[in-house]
């Protein structure tokens, strides 16, 4: 019987590993997750955005600096309506200290409309009433806020709150029509009727228009105030919840009440008012990371602003500008904003 010969496998063990390779199940493939933000890390980011406000600027006369409610003798009700801002924002982190800078531009158009009051008896008798159409012409804002965060819980790192400190400007201004107005009229002492009385003027009429005013607001805020801020969802989803306290403000206001048609001849008046913790502000956001790049957000903001009182100066031709010693300018203010941006994570 002749020998068995064996035939060996081609490429002796090597072939056999290859062989046992080739059967064994792959393992999963791991899913990529987001790098996480590290500590000892630079982020920058920029951020267009478009917003919807809605708010009125108030200003005011008074003949009595003692007190808010009382010594009223003119109240002008801007109304800031349907208005778009569009702009951006750039931020950067290091650590735990960031800072952000926000620059916004409206658009112009028609902005509801501004009531204006008059009390000239010197009492809560409203003698002088008018109705305008009123335009916003142009509003600009910028913001620079500095932040630095810390966890309090260190079991729990996507919980963070951050102090909070901000330089704000913003920048208004409206122009009004008039559309209608009632005039009290003077009796033979000197005293107004009420606005709404029979004997009160209507305007226009054919002897006569009202011609509208128009009104300029600077305002430099500074704000201290807190975030706190959560991430979830494997640090996907950001959210943030804020508010904050202006400890001063410094605003600088005119109008001017025409007299012709031509806008050519005015009444000018200008304020100075320093607000002192009577501004206010709360915010939120939240933005979820598409991916390591591209983040979409949705934000808000709202600010109130409590009367206050300044100096008023009248510009007379000839004597220039002239301040009222008996008389007080004074300002108030409220808004509310939500905003949408598409945030670039550069890195």
């Amino acid at each position: 019987m002749p020998p068995v010969t064996r035939r060996k496998l081609p490429g002796g063990p090597a072939a056999l590993i290859f062989l046992i390779l080739s059967v064994m199940p792959l393992p999963a493939k791991e899913k990529k997750s987001r790098k996480p933000f590290r500590e000892h890390e630079f982020h920058l980011f920029i951020e267009p955005e478009v917003c919807y406000h809605h708010g009125e600027q108030d200003e005011y006369v008074f003949y009595d600096k003692t007190s808010n409610s009382e010594g009223l003798l003119s109240k002008l009700e801007w109304q800031e309506r349907n208005i778009r801002f569009y702009g951006g924002r750039v931020g950067a982190s290091f650590d735990r200290l960031g800072a952000e800078f926000q620059i916004l531009s409206a658009i112009r158009g028609a902005s509801g409309e501004m009531y204006d009051s008059d009390w000239l008896n010197y009492d809560n008798m409203k003698t002088h009433y008018s109705v305008n159409n009123n335009e916003l012409d142009s509003c600009f804002r910028l913001s620079f806020t500095a932040y630095f965060d810390f966890h309090p819980i260190h079991s729990f790192e996507g919980f963070s709150l951050a102090p909070t400190a901000e330089f704000a400007y913003k920048n208004i201004l409206f122009s009004s029509t008039n559309i209608e107005g009632w005039y009290g009229m003077p009796d033979k002492d000197g005293n107004f009727s009420a606005w709404n009385s029979p004997t009160a003027v209507h305007f226009p009429n054919k002897h006569a228009v009202l011609l509208g005013v128009d009104y300029e607001k600077i305002v430099f805020y500074t704000f201290i105030g807190g975030q706190a801020k959560l991430n979830l969802l494997n640090d996907r989803l950001h959210l943030a919840l804020g508010g904050a306290v202006s400890p001063y403000s410094y605003v600088k206001a005119e109008d001017k009440h025409y007299s012709n048609r031509e806008r050519t001849s005015y009444e000018y008046y200008n304020d100075f008012i320093n607000i002192v913790f009577k501004t206010f502000k709360g915010n939120f956001s939240t933005f979820f990371d598409i991916n390591d790049i591209i983040s979409l957000g949705l934000n808000g903001e709202g600010l109130m602003s409590l009367t206050s009182k300044g100096t008023l100066n009248k510009l007379e031709p000839g004597k220039g500008w002239r301040s009222y010693d008996g008389n007080w300018g004074g300002v108030s203010e409220y808004g509310l904003q939500i905003g949408a941006g598409i945030r670039i994570n550069i890195f």
